[in-house]
């Protein structure tokens, strides 16, 4: 177990891929955490009256070049608004699949699939997790990426990542 875990976010892998190759690749991207999406979480667990349970949990991209722990959903710069791009949706009841992985435990998402449309959009530079298909909810985590990315028309960026409370080694 590392005991420098900073989050519950963890993209495994994230693949560019422009006519069917792969043209920029990432894996083990570490999340920050933030103190609303913390509050979220342990409201959630411990100080919930059964309502707070969102029917699907949002991640989408943006192009801030500096996460902050005290980020919220107003921090985030150019989340494209063209080009075909949407939240990606996951549902908070049967979407992520629980399993032990070296015996730490985690809630692994399908996987996520960003498609360009049209004059494609980016450029991106951060994954963000949220609560709500808009800007009404709560940020709770964002993953920089190392390279700013930037899909043409026809490009995908295809997304694995789990959510857990311990990194594997």
């Amino acid at each position: 177990m590392k005991n420098d875990w900073r989050g519950i976010l963890k993209i495994n892998s994230l693949s560019h891929v422009r006519n069917g190759k792969v043209i920029y690749q990432e894996e083990n991207i570490y999340n920050t955490l933030h103190q609303l999406g913390e509050l979220f979480l342990l409201n959630l667990c411990f100080a919930n009256d059964g309502s707070l349970l969102p029917a699907n949990y949002y991640f989408g991209l943006d192009d801030r070049t500096t996460i902050n722990i005290n980020d919220t959903i107003s921090s985030l710069i150019d989340e494209p608004s063209s080009g075909g791009y949407l939240r990606q949706a996951v549902n908070s009841t049967n979407g992520f699949t629980i399993s032990s992985v070296s015996g730490i435990y985690r809630a692994a998402s399908p996987t996520l699939i960003f498609s360009a449309t049209g004059a494609g959009f980016g450029p991106v530079k951060s994954l963000f997790m949220v609560n709500s298909a808009d800007n009404t909810g709560v940020l709770i985590s964002s993953a920089p990426l190392s390279n700013a990315v930037t899909l043409a028309s026809g490009d995908t960026l295809n997304l694995t990542m789990s959510l857990q409370l311990h990194d594997c080694p």
